[in-house]
Order: C-alpha cells, then structure tokens, then sequence
C-alpha cells in the first residue's frame, strides 16, 4: 500500500503537466489583416507580434490596431463577425459553458463592428471601462474612449446597454445610439447616419475563400469554410 501511493502521485502529476501542455481550444480567426495589426498571445505574454490573415485565436488572445490599421476576425463556432478599426486594443474572450460559448470582447480603446449571429447557447458581449453590451443576435458599432466614454450605434435587433458605474440599463433597438459616460450617465437617442463609423470592409468585390482548419472546444477536428470580400 506504501508503494502505491507515491505512483498514484506520479500519475496524477503526469496528468496534470500533460493537460497543461495541450494547446487551447481556438475560438476565432483572422480573416482579414490591413496596416499595422499585432497580437499579444494570451494575458500571461508581454511579447506582440504581426498579425496575419488564417491565423487562429485563443481565449485571452489581445490585438491592437495601429493608425489606419484594419482587421476581421470571425467566431468559429457561429461565424458571428468583428471588426476593428484603426487604434482599438481588443481582448479576445472565449469559453464553453455547457454546449454552449460565451464570448465576450474587452475593448480598452477604439472602435469594432460586432456583427453577431443569433445566440441560441452562451452569450455575446462586449465590455469596455465604462459599459457592457451584450447581445443575442445583431449587429452594432461601439466607439470607446477610456476617458470619456461609449457610443453604441445599434443598426438592427436589440442591444442591451449597462452603465458599469450607476448600474444603469437601456435596451437599444434597430438605429437607436446610446451613450454611456464615465461619470455614470446613460441616454438613448436616434441614431444620425453621419455619426456613424464608416465600415471599410464593404469593397464590393467578389468573396474569396478561407478554409481553416482547428479544434473545437471538445477535441473534434473541423473544417470551417468562410467566404469574405
């Protein structure tokens, strides 16, 4: 009994160093790379690096957009899209809950385009100092500025807006703006056309084909095939 039990030690920590060592599960891509685009390889990296196109995103993954810079990634799971002007620092979040991933952008600074597809399991939100959207399924513009606050352009379906410092809430429907300031405010209002970001994305050209190749959340091997200007 004394010999076993230093063995079911050895095996418990052979275990342990063994999971440790499998590589996270990727839970989006980069489809599309323009300008100056780095990545920062998990929250425990301090080293940045270039971004290219086809390459594959954990959870805690950070990129960060430099003047004029552009980028899209896409979620594997449902193809729920995001893009990212230039001078946005973007956390990128994903974790299985049930069958189900709940993601979740921290956006620092900048400006995206959350482009989400229906959620029919976890959630989709985007947290900032001063705010928290979160959706089921729509597509938005938030603007962030850590000094003075969020805009939120809704353009359809709903988007549930939280003031992080008064705990305010309000429900923006299809073209309706929410501001949401440092100092705790929180107003609607709708939306004026030229207060919109321009997305960059909207070429007009032919879509091309990306096939990427990962692993889900569970282990399985899959192929996903995006089509994208």
């Amino acid at each position: 009994m004394f010999m076993k039990r230093p063995l079911i030690i050895l095996i418990l920590i052979f275990m342990g160093v063994f999971l440790l060592a499998q590589p996270p599960a990727s839970v989006a891509v980069v489809t599309k790379v323009r300008g100056n685009v780095e990545i920062r390889k998990g929250s425990s990296n301090p080293v940045f690096s270039p971004v290219k196109a086809g390459q594959l995103l954990n959870d805690e993954d950070f990129i960060r957009t430099g003047a004029n810079a552009f980028a899209v990634l896409i979620y594997l799971d449902d193809k729920s899209m995001v893009k990212l002007k230039g001078d946005t620092n973007l956390e990128i979040r994903g974790k299985k809950v049930g069958k189900g991933l709940e993601k979740n952008l921290e956006i620092t600074g900048g400006t995206i385009r959350a482009v989400v597809s229906q959620q029919r399991r976890g959630e989709f939100t985007v947290t900032s100092p001063t705010s928290v959207a979160s959706v089921k399924g729509t597509s938005f513009w938030i603007v962030s500025n850590s000094q003075t606050g969020d805009q939120v352009y809704n353009e359809e379906g709903v988007v549930q807006l939280t003031n992080l410092t008064s705990g305010d809430i309000v429900d923006l429907l299809a073209n309706q703006t929410g501001i949401s300031t440092t100092d705790g405010g929180l107003s609607v209002a709708e939306t004026i056309a030229a207060n919109v970001p321009i997305d960059e994305d909207d070429s007009g050209r032919e879509p091309r084909e990306l096939r990427i190749r990962f692993k889900d959340s569970d282990g399985t091997e899959k192929v996903l095939i995006i089509k994208y200007n």
